[in-house]
């Protein structure tokens, strides 16, 4: 940042207000462009640092008053102000005649026409209204326990317990766990059936017919179109389900089993089995600063510049064990003021968890990678269907350093399961992605106006039937039905989901290439990472070493290729 604003407090609009007015007061011709761009991306870079602070104290703990009092104050009355400012500075930006933008501000540009097209003041309360059922959302989840032989558990905890070989303990932890939300089941369906006429009003506002084609443009889908997302589905359809649905089987089979049910799965991963067939789970870690120490040791001989990103995060920007009053999941997200991303996510123990940290490693990459290489705010990103690549690729290209004599977590023999796992992964995801996806396209395009909770549950479960045939929900219709309560994304990012498919294809040509070529495969993958979002996706694939594409040909190649090195080990 060439400003650092001591004056401003994010907290405070009345600190900012004057920054605006300067920047829209500014003469502002072509040869001062880049300099008037670089003024507003620093002013920026300081409230989107506020704005992440805020959210990493509300999902660290929900349970956090003065968090959530923040979190208030920033959604009511600071994000409002700020997004009539960024509608103005972006309307005299795009007003200047006689700039040509460079290859470094063209997709800005770009995207901030889209934006300007979007942007109707009216929207802004119903942005608000929105965070704050989201909000309310991670609360009722956040919030979730189950009791277990005297003890309480967090919903993350259930994992471990889903891969205890006795069978009826696996049974009733999932149960419990099922039941703590369906408990909470009509809360669930009122929270989103109050989200959906919002968005269904915010595109209509914005003058779309429906809110799929409005969140296209909000979510900058220039590369590709809702066809091109049927056609995902019907080669994953086509191509990965025989595979998946293989592996169910295969995975049945060695437990002893006709089928698998659904307490071999985990609750926040349904398409991931759980349960080991060896006699000992692989526990690749206890606690937490093991995962920490070891995954550094991983990250330092993937790259080192890349291990020096994760050293420097150690201090204050992770948080990774599970506890009580904690939001669910993971994620990464990056403060552009202090240049350090950071690491969220519910550590219990297991190999899911090495996993976790691993992608999230990857997005921090990502941002550590652009943010020391795009001076400007907006290019400190990228396509999030690329951002998907960088953690999912990181996934991959770690695993030769996996075993213990890389310094890493597993025995020899616990590698190869570890590794099958990492494939069987990538396959079994695919299916349930295209589930998601599926039910978003139907949601917001061909659902009735007059939509209730039974539809909901209706389209998910023949979606959960069509691409997850290898576990049987015999007798269990609450609980698949209700599985989409169970995925954030569905109140949070309406739409984004088909990202991780797309990118996970991305991911596994790059790492084709890494079995080549290892060397040469991590240079182009931070390559990429470094272009931040100074070009169309399709270019960032490219500069990765990978094709973006999803057609039956491309995906049924990635599967002959994951197929191949599963029978391999």
């Amino acid at each position: 940042m060439s400003h650092n604003y001591p004056e401003i407090d994010p907290h405070d609009w009345n600190t900012v207000q004057p920054h605006v007015d300067q920047l829209l007061a500014a003469e502002l011709v072509p040869t001062a462009v880049r300099a008037w761009m670089q003024d507003w991306s620093d002013l920026f870079a300081l409230l989107t640092e506020a704005e992440h602070q805020i959210y990493r104290e509300i999902t660290e703990n929900t349970a956090d008053e003065a968090a959530d009092a923040r979190f208030k104050h920033y959604v009511q009355v600071i994000h409002p102000e700020q997004a009539k400012a960024e509608q103005a500075l972006k309307e005299k930006l795009l007003s200047v005649d006689g700039y040509e933008p460079t290859t470094e501000t063209a997709l800005i540009f770009k995207r901030f026409q889209t934006e300007a097209d979007l942007f109707r003041e009216e929207n802004i309360p119903i942005q608000t209204d929105l965070a704050l059922l989201g909000k309310q959302y991670d609360e009722i989840v956040g919030a979730l326990s189950f009791q277990w032989e005297g003890e309480s558990k967090t919903i993350p905890e259930v994992e471990l317990l889903l891969s205890d070989r006795d069978r009826s303990k696996r049974e009733r932890a999932w149960r419990l766990a099922q039941d703590a939300y369906l408990a909470k089941r009509e809360d669930l369906n009122d929270l989103f059936l109050q989200m959906l006429p919002l968005r269904r009003q915010m595109a209509a506002n914005a003058g779309f017919s429906d809110f799929r084609a409005y969140q296209w443009q909000v979510m900058a889908r220039f590369g590709y179109t809702p066809e091109d997302a049927f056609t995902s589905h019907d080669a994953i359809e086509q191509e990965v389900v025989p595979l998946a649905t293989e592996i169910y089987q295969i995975a049945a089979e060695q437990l002893g089993l006709e089928r698998l049910r659904p307490w071999e799965t985990d609750i926040a991963g349904p398409w991931n089995v759980t349960v080991d067939p060896y006699d000992t789970p692989l526990y690749p870690f206890g606690e937490v600063s093991e995962l920490i120490n070891t995954t550094a040791q991983i990250f330092d001989q993937v790259d080192p510049v890349l291990g020096a990103y994760f050293e420097a995060m150690r201090a204050d920007y992770l948080d990774l064990a599970s506890r009580p009053n904690k939001s669910p999941g993971g994620y990464c997200e990056g403060f552009p003021v202090s240049e350090q991303p950071y690491i969220f996510m519910n550590a219990v123990g297991s190999a899911d968890n090495v996993t976790t940290l691993l992608h999230e490693g990857g997005h921090a990459f990502h941002f550590a990678e652009s943010v020391r290489s795009q001076s400007l705010i907006w290019n400190q990103n990228a396509p999030m269907e690329f951002c998907e690549v960088a953690s999912m690729s990181m996934e991959l290209l770690s695993t030769p350093y996996w075993p213990q004599d890389k310094g890493g977590f597993y025995s020899e023999a616990d590698f190869k399961r570890a590794f099958t796992e990492q494939l069987q992964g990538n396959v079994l995801f695919l299916p349930y992605m295209a589930i998601m996806d599926s039910f978003q396209h139907w949601l917001y395009v061909d659902a009735p106006e007059d939509i209730d909770t039974g539809d909901l549950d209706s389209k998910w479960s023949e979606l959960w039937d069509r691409f997850m045939p290898g576990i049987d929900y015999n007798g269990l219709q609450a609980q698949k039905e209700t599985g989409w309560h169970r995925k954030l994304h569905i109140y949070h990012v309406p739409f984004y989901y088909i990202e991780y498919g797309l990118a996970q294809l991305g991911a596994l040509q790059i790492w084709r290439n890494a079995l080549q070529d290892q060397a040469k495969a991590v240079a182009d993958y931070r390559h990429a990472l470094a272009l931040g979002y100074t070009r169309p996706l399709p270019e960032l694939f490219a500069a990765a070493g990978a094709t973006f594409a999803f057609d039956r040909q491309t995906v049924g190649e990635m599967v002959a290729l994951v197929r191949g090195q599963l029978e391999a080990l």
